[in-house]
């Protein structure tokens, strides 16, 4: 019996290449990165304040990790 079922099933059942994959993760992780590096480059000193590999973690973790930087900067005083 095909096509009989409720739209979530027929939602879940859909097959996808690894290439639609792979687009579908891009499309998702664009917006979250630009923002993570808009928001490291304007926001942050710390970064400035370090040097060599520590500069690099600092610069990477916050692109990584900017949600949990906005939420802790604009809760704390």
């Amino acid at each position: 019996m095909t096509g009989v079922g409720s739209p979530v099933q027929r939602f879940l059942d859909h097959r996808m290449t690894i290439a639609e994959w792979i687009g579908t993760a891009v499309l998702l992780g664009t917006p979250y990165l630009v923002i993570g590096v808009i928001y490291t480059v304007l926001g942050n000193d710390y970064a400035a304040r370090t040097d060599g590999l520590r500069a690099v973690a600092a610069f990477v973790g916050g692109i990584v990790y900017w949600p949990v930087l906005l939420l802790v900067g604009s809760c704390t005083p």
